[in-house]
């Protein structure tokens, strides 16, 4: 127990005593605080029972004045007063009567930032109650502006980001705080291209490279990096909704799953430019069967995008319309930043898109062909893409007919020759036998022994019967499958025949309306059409629409505001991917049309953006605070400091497997799911497992239906639905993972270990371990702590009986442990 005190408590002053800067917080009573943590919730989940169009109870949520009128329960809002709210009590279901919403309560951490808002006086801000005007244009939907950046006459704002970033400080009377200094720097950059911590030696050189493009070399570097993928592809990963299984009722495997993950880690390596990486993924297949076929398989895989829609039921691809519900709402919000699925059963409420424009888009994804998992009453994954163009069928012809051939001789050997018949045909003469026995001087010894007979013929014919039911159903399989069935497979799609649908009465595909052919939103194409071939599903004009046609611009804006995203920890626009009417506007409009303008000028280069990005002055401030800056902006929302973030699940664990010296750099490939003849999964027996593995987390295997135990805790991605920015908590269980978990122990002795391999002096020691955890050298009080400790913690051993020879391991495993349960190693400047 004594040792375990000894490690909290040196977490505790490391935590308090280090020289981090304050984690940045955000004033709940900030305008910035209620457009991006309460106008969301309050928008997106409360008005559509609360508000103009419906007000249940006679209770409005969509303003302030409403809110304290309250309904016929009485004032929803007391302002300063959460426990005396009534909006608050209902949004933690404490009251059985009294629920909102009614049949699942929000996040932890919205409920909490609801408090934090009532308790700061449930400020509403004017922007945010103001209605759009009917008629009048939505800033997302018009053309890019031609944008000159403001002149800086301070000389801060030299590159175009910050200048329009400067144009705000002036306009606020905000003063940036000093740049960032080296070490925090490489750091920043190090998690945020590639998500892992620098390396000492590499700490070293960029300190002492005094050349003025030193930062610039190293994003380059950073870019150039396998890491980078696997970092910025996760991003998209959580967009995709990716899973490793199906999300049916037994959430079935897909044991191909892992071609789309490594497909996306790829393309963010090679910077796809964002419309071809687009058209690839909404239609790869259609582009394979026209580009190069060493390119082929690759742009199928990409078709992973649309494959990975949920799943739902017991048989095969039941419920389609939810399938393509899933797709086209995925679809819109991740490429658009449009909500569609709300215009499914009826035009939508707050946005221009009617149920019409649903079932012109539905007409594309109505037809393909979507793959087959598995489902409980149809256990063989099918209908999965070949990875070889449909010419290629000559090379699997003849292991086809050689499988038939295997097939149809072990059919006849079974029913002529086989074991099976066999024992069939000589049970059947000693029963004939027996009975002829019985019939002239049976006795009943002869009577029992006939009927035994009888049984084990009748479970032998059963069991024969039962082997060449099998064997026919195996040979009927293949034959319908055909040869390309033998072709490698790719959980992907599949193109078919056009097809316009009708219109589903209230969502209903069993109540059918009038015929919609295929089209797009009249809001972005006035037309409401576009030109599309007379062969297959349109799915490429679809993509090419998107980036080449009227919607680009706002393709290109909802993208950079996703890349600025991760690099701030913020959007520009607050809700990433909802841009229509029910979003909140951009802090920074001109910057965000710019960089869009930028993005598509650059030729939809990702890194180009990255570089643009971490190049410019705001990316690289400190994240000190400044209380002239705070009081006048508190939450920063106009990037007066950098803001300091914590490490995300993902780069959390991975950087533990760094420091214990055991990451696995290389790509692992397919999960190891048990064998496809194995699987049984029913809803009552669902598929659910957990594989260790020592790669970088993005490889996890993760399901729809069972989140990753660790994953979650850290606020991981919901897989069943697009993520488009994650949870954002600090709880008990967290620091419980980090001071008692098994893996972190093994970790912190892995840690410890190479330590005490690498440096022999205690001092110098010291220093690598702070180099490698927090990527600077420890501060004289910090030496004079751990010295302590260690000293204290060997002692602790020996009176433990601990042998000599393993305390010092021991005692440095303990700071280890305590150095990785800090702040300062949990977040980055």
């Amino acid at each position: 127990m004594s040792r375990i005190i000894l490690s909290l408590l040196l977490a505790m002053v490391l935590a308090a005593g280090g020289t981090t800067a304050r984690a940045g917080t955000t004033d709940a009573a900030s305008e910035s605080f209620f457009e991006l943590k309460v106008r969301p919730v309050l928008a997106g989940t409360c008005v559509k029972c609360h508000g103009a169009k419906k007000a249940s109870g006679g209770l409005r949520l969509d303003s302030r004045e409403a809110m304290l009128a309250g309904g016929d329960s009485g004032p929803a809002l007391v302002p300063g007063d959460a426990e005396g709210s009534l909006l608050i009590q209902a949004v933690r279901h404490a009251d059985e009567s009294l629920k909102m919403p009614p049949t699942k309560p929000l996040a932890k951490a919205a409920q909490d930032d609801l408090v934090a808002w009532v308790v700061a006086g449930a400020s509403w801000p004017k922007a945010a109650a103001a209605k759009p005007i009917e008629g009048q244009a939505h800033w997302a939907f018009e053309p890019l502006r031609a944008l000159l950046p403001p002149e800086d006459s301070t000389g801060w704002g030299a590159q175009a980001i910050d200048r329009f970033i400067a144009s705000e400080h002036r306009a606020k009377g905000l003063q940036p705080v000093a740049k960032a200094d080296r070490r925090a720097l490489i750091r920043r950059a190090y998690f945020d291209l590639i998500g892992l911590p620098p390396e000492p030696d590499r700490i070293e050189a960029f300190v002492a490279d005094e050349r003025p493009d030193a930062f610039a070399r190293l994003v380059d570097e950073l870019l150039a990096s396998p890491g980078y993928g696997e970092r910025w592809g996760r991003y998209w990963l959580d967009l995709a909704r990716y899973a490793d299984t199906a999300g049916d009722n037994s959430d079935y495997p897909i044991r191909e799953a892992y071609l789309y993950r490594d497909y996306v880690i790829d393309a963010f390596n090679a910077d796809i430019p964002y419309d071809r990486f687009l058209h690839e993924q909404i239609a790869g297949d259609i582009l394979a069967s026209d580009g190069p076929r060493d390119d082929y398989a690759r742009r199928v895989i990409a078709t992973g995008f649309v494959a990975q829609a949920k799943r739902f039921g017991t048989r095969k691809l039941e419920d389609i319309h939810q399938i393509i519900e899933d797709t086209l709402n995925t679809t819109g919000q991740v490429v658009l930043g449009l909500s569609l699925r709300c215009a499914r059963c009826h035009d939508h409420k707050f946005d221009p898109i009617t149920a019409r424009d649903y079932y012109a888009l539905y007409g594309f994804f109505a037809g393909a062909k979507y793959p087959f998992a598995g489902a409980e009453e149809d256990r063989k994954p099918s209908e999965f893409a070949p990875l070889v163009p449909p010419d290629r069928v000559k090379d699997f012809e003849a292991k086809h007919a050689e499988q038939l051939a295997r097939l149809k001789a072990s059919l006849t050997e079974a029913e002529t020759r086989g074991e099976a018949t066999g024992r069939v045909r000589n049970l059947g003469f000693a029963v004939a036998e027996a009975e002829f026995i019985a019939g002239v001087a049976g006795t009943s010894e002869q009577t029992k022994a006939l009927e035994s007979l009888k049984v084990d013929l009748a479970k032998a014919t059963r069991g024969r019967e039962g082997m060449l039911r099998r064997l026919r159903g195996e040979i009927k399989q293949v034959t319908e499958a055909g040869p390309m069935a033998l072709a490698p497979l790719a959980y992907a799609v599949r193109d078919g025949a056009p097809t316009d649908v009708k219109l589903q009465v209230g969502g209903d595909p069993g109540k059918l309306g009038e015929h919609v052919p295929r089209g797009v939103p009249k809001v972005l194409e006035p037309a409401g059409t576009i030109d599309l071939p007379a062969t297959g599903s349109g799915r490429l004009a679809l993509a090419r629409w998107l980036t080449e046609g009227s919607p680009r611009h706002l393709t290109a804006r909802v993208m950079v505001n996703r890349i600025w995203q991760h690099h701030f920890g913020k959007p520009i626009v607050a809700t990433p991917s909802d841009f229509g009417l029910r979003g909140i506007p951009p802090t920074h409009p001109e910057l965000l049309d710019w960089l869009a303008g930028d993005f598509i000028a650059q030729g939809w280069s990702i890194k180009a953006m990255h570089r643009r990005i971490m190049l410019s002055e705001v990316y690289q401030l400190a994240s000190d605070d400044d209380s002239a800056d705070a009081a006048i902006d508190t939450g920063n929302a106009y990037y007066w400091r950098f803001d300091r973030r914590p490490l995300d699940a993902e780069a959390l664990r991975d950087s533990l497997l760094v420091l214990g010296g055991n990451l696995k750099r290389d790509r692992p490939g397919p999960q190891p799911f048990p064998a496809v003849s194995t699987w049984t999964y029913t809803a009552h027996h669902q598929f659910k497992a957990l594989y260790p593995s020592e790669h970088r987390s993005v490889y996890l295997m993760v399901q729809r239906l069972h989140p990753h135990p660790y994953l979650a805790l850290f606020n991981g991605p919901d897989t069943s639905v697009t993520t488009p920015a994650r949870d954002s908590s600090t709880v008990a269980l967290q620091a419980l993972f980090l001071l008692n978990n098994p893996f972190v122990h093994d970790q912190s002795q892995q840690f410890a270990g190479r330590l005490l391999a690498d440096q022999s002096d205690p001092s110098e020691r010291l220093r690598l371990a702070y180099l490698r955890a927090f990527g600077r050298s420890p501060t004289v009080g910090e030496q004079g702590r751990a010295g302590e400790f260690l000293s204290q913690y060997e002692r602790s051993l020996a009176d433990e009986g601990v042998p000599a020879d393993r305390r010092s391991r021991e005692a440095w495993a303990g700071l280890t442990r305590a150095l990785l349960a800090s702040n300062e190693f949990l977040y980055v400047d």
